[in-house]
């Protein structure tokens, strides 16, 4: 028998020497540190400054072979030709042709004979990976020259998925408003972004006040030994997740530079700023032309912009011994995405005087808006004040820190007319988008909510679909002129009908047309025809060892090479506006991201190895490496919504804003490498394909479903099923114990059935100045059902008559009796 732990990249030959793993210390202690971009590139003029925002967080979903010997008799020699950890000699990569009954460690090939060495070489494994600057390697893993893998982890965790975020400065400022400020605005803002706890953090009158409905902690820079540093004490200005990017470098001020900043900001006028704001709200709902700079699409800018960050949904966490420890790749359990967009509605519509209720389902007029002149100079006035009086406490207290925020903060009250402008316009498309859209189609019913509720969840690709109709509005309809010069044949112009080979016909949208005005009219009239028809809210997947993965996504909708770039496009919201540079790397690096290890030593490897034969006889068949089988929802007996939310003409739209994404960042960059590397390859349909599978096709012929991944790192990806409807690995394998409701959030673990723990609230923060999220998951709720999956339910014991939540230890002691605890074991060391 042969093991194989690395898949050849293009058909490279790897002969690698084995080396001992290098002692090193845990990657967490030097995990994340803020770097600044060290590259000068063209601000883009001020037409692109005002309209930067206008489409920001509208979703925020939507931001991978050496051959060895064999192991004989519960022991294994050493491979003739050997990867090792990253960082010495080798490189990382899941086990291919594993043949062996032993455990064997994708390190080394070696059997895995003590679970705490284990955790320690593959804990060392991923830091040498996250860390690897290694051309050679780099190569090997399909970076291009001059990308590796600690350029993309750094890009994956402190960068920006797009360019069209709040202004830094007032972002920090609305987050950093006390909740009893005296000023009845600023505190109806600040009571927006920070809710009460019954569970303080520090002391004072502000303490109950936290983040904490947000699912947004500290950044791993933040920690001491797996504990939260007090607020205070924090290196990083924003939780983790918040990202900026500017290709600008600040340096301190000198005493004449800080007077005359300091000057300047005292002179500002509020009056001036707020009789400017009203006319600008006028044009809230349209965009200025497109083409004024286009050379600017696609960059930072010269504002800071904060904006999520990959790692804001792709970092997970777990409590470990009382101590945090952090997950590069997997799902963030806890992050409300799509709810920090209520949150910025929201403070929009605090702006607003009269003319915009953010809880109506029929559309804003913009010409109707009056502003709240008081709720804007107060902000105004609140973000000057804390530059001129506390400056620290924007970006740090170092000189240069301190010399950005003077700057940055100028930058934007110059600008504050259009900074209020493109705040409510967040605002109204926003609203457009979630309350008018989803609303009135797929979230008819009051459950699920179309915002909330739903941590480490989003509905991604059905929310996407409305900003097909958000750009049909560009007033030089440069989005609909761009598809016609793309492909001319594509049915937003030749007609999304049956007669043009589509599997439906799409009422009031199947007849040919050439004009291009006509073919966006029409898609904007008729969203009720093409809108996603049911709620699909859905979990975050993680990225881990992506390689492995035929299909994106939960039912297979894109294409392996397109996940990237498709999932920032759709979570920017705007093609100019997509950070495109880093998502190049961002293929390789999660194609070869290992998993991080199960974290508790209480594995019993006896019984992993009884477990892994039982899942090659049960399991392996569907969940194997590049399975391009999409498994029919309604054979797996699983809720089908997220099969059903991409309509032809969302498919057409949503594909068609990748491919302006990636036009534009290839018309910038001609001649520059990697300036095509979003492009997929074959003609226009498989583009098309690659971008968006044709999942419509698959509803209208009763084939869809969701496919079935590879299995590396289950253990972190609780709960299971697309919808996290199960809290366990237990309950999964074993339907009758899946309970009707659960808790989800929480970041204490149960060791025993395999998942993040379920049934009990935490008693208190995880540390003292740790942020905590659980909330009620119903499964009763449409989108939320826990059916279906019951494939090896025969390896089950009898627990008829228990429930799930009274008799759970009872449960619990005869699902570990079974074959199914020794199936659990196994599951642990993937």
């Amino acid at each position: 028998m042969s093991i194989n732990r690395i898949r050849p990249v293009k058909g490279s030959v790897l002969t690698i020497s084995a080396e001992p793993l290098p002692d090193r210390q845990c990657f967490l202690a030097r995990f994340a540190r803020l770097r600044p971009l060290y590259r000068e590139s063209a601000s883009r003029n001020s037409t692109t400054s005002r309209i930067a925002v206008v489409f920001c967080v509208l979703l925020t979903l939507l931001v991978c072979g050496c051959g060895r010997q064999a192991a004989n008799e519960g022991t294994a020699t050493k491979a003739t030709t050997a990867a090792v950890a990253t960082g010495t000699a080798g490189l990382v990569g899941p086990l291919t042709n594993d043949t062996s009954d032993d455990i064997v460690s994708w390190v080394d090939g070696q059997v895995i004979t003590d679970w705490a060495a284990e955790i320690k070489k593959r804990d060392n494994s991923l830091e040498g990976y996250l860390n690897d600057v290694d051309p050679g390697r780099a190569a090997k893993y399909g970076f291009r020259s001059g990308q590796n893998p600690q350029l993309a982890w750094s890009w994956f965790r402190d960068y920006p998925v797009g360019f069209n975020g709040v202004p830094f400065v007032l972002f920090k400022t609305i987050i950093d408003l006390d909740p009893n400020d005296p000023d009845p605005a600023l505190q109806k803002i600040a009571r927006i972004w920070k809710h009460q706890t019954t569970m303080p953090i520090g002391s004072g009158p502000s303490a109950a006040w936290t983040f904490d409905h947000l699912g947004v902690g500290p950044n791993p820079a933040d920690y001491v030994d797996g504990v939260a540093r007090p607020v205070s004490e924090r290196l990083s200005p924003l939780p983790f997740g918040f990202a900026y990017e500017n290709p600008k470098s600040f340096e301190p001020l000198s005493d004449i530079e800080m007077k005359r900043y300091d000057t300047q900001l005292r002179l500002k006028s509020v009056f001036q700023i707020t009789s400017l704001l009203l006319a600008k709200l006028r044009t809230a709902n349209q965009e200025e032309n497109w083409e004024n700079d286009r050379k600017g699409f696609g960059t930072p800018g010269s504002m800071d912009r904060v904006f999520f960050s990959c790692a804001g949904c792709h970092v997970g966490r777990v409590v470990v011994g009382g101590r945090m420890k952090f997950l590069p790749g997997m799902p963030n359990t806890e992050i409300e995405a799509q709810y920090y967009s209520k949150l910025l509605m929201l403070t929009a519509a605090a702006l607003v005087e009269s003319g915009f209720d953010p809880m109506s389902t029929t559309p804003v007029n913009p010409a109707n808006i009056s502003p709240n002149r008081d709720a804007v100079r107060a902000l105004y006035g609140a973000m000057l004040k804390k530059v001129l009086d506390h400056p620290e406490t924007m970006y740090g207290s170092s000189p240069a820190q301190i010399a950005r925020a003077k700057i940055q903060t100028l930058a934007v009250a110059d600008k504050f007319p259009d900074v209020m402008k493109d705040l409510i316009a967040i605002g109204v498309k926003t609203h457009f988008i979630y309350y008018v859209v989803a609303k009135n189609n797929a979230y008819k019913r009051p459950l699920p909510d179309v915002l909330e509720d739903r941590p480490g969840q989003m509905d991604a690709f059905g929310i996407a679909s409305g900003l097909v109709a958000i750009h049909t509005r560009r007033t030089d309809n440069s989005f609909i002129e761009f598809v016609k010069s793309d492909n001319a044949k594509s049915p937003i112009f030749t007609g999304f009908s049956k007669a043009n080979g589509l599997p439906t016909d799409t009422p009031g949208m199947t007849d040919a047309v050439t004009d291009a005005k006509v073919a966006g009219e029409r898609i904007f009239k008729n969203i009720p025809a093409w809108a996603p028809p049911v709620p699909a809210p859905i979990d975050v997947k993680s990225v881990n060892w992506a390689v492995e993965r035929y299909h994106a996504n939960w039912d297979g909708n894109q294409g392996a090479s397109s996940r990237t770039l498709a999932s920032g496009a759709s979570a920017t919201g705007d093609p100019r506006m997509v950070n495109v540079h880093i998502h190049e790397p961002l293929n390789p690096f999660i194609d070869n991201l290992p998993p991080p290890p199960y974290p508790f030593t209480n594995v019993d490897l006896t019984r992993a190895r009884e477990g892994k034969a039982l899942f090659k006889a049960n399991c392996a068949s569907c969940h194997t490496s590049r399975n391009q089988t999409i498994y029919p929802a309604a054979k797996l007996g699983v809720d089908p919504n997220r099969t059903m939310v991409n309509t032809e003409v969302s498919r057409y739209g949503l594909a068609a804003l990748v491919t302006e994404a990636c036009s534009i960042y290839g018309e910038n960059n001609k001649g520059q490498p990697g300036a095509d590397w979003c492009v997929p390859q074959g003609d226009w349909q498989a583009r098309l394909d690659e971008y968006f599978r044709d999942t419509p096709r698959r509803v209208a012929e009763g084939a869809n479903g969701y496919k079935a991944d590879v299995l590396h790192g289950i253990w972190a990806q609780a709960p299971y099923l697309h919808n996290g409807s199960v809290p366990t690995l237990g309950q999964l394998v074993c339907p009758s114990t899946r309970p009707q409701k659960f808790l989800r959030g929480n970041l204490n673990y149960d060791e025993a059935l395999v998942g993040f723990e379920w049934a009990t609230r935490p008693a208190s923060r995880y540390g003292p100045s740790e942020t905590l999220l659980v909330k009620e998951y119903d499964t009763t709720v449409p989108a939320k059902s826990n059916a279906g999956h019951t494939f090896g339910s025969n390896l089950c014991p009898d627990t008829s008559g228990l429930d799930p939540v009274n008799d759970r230890k009872e449960i619990e002691s005869r699902v570990l009796k079974s074959q199914v605890g020794a199936l659990l074991a196994y599951l642990k060391t993937l």
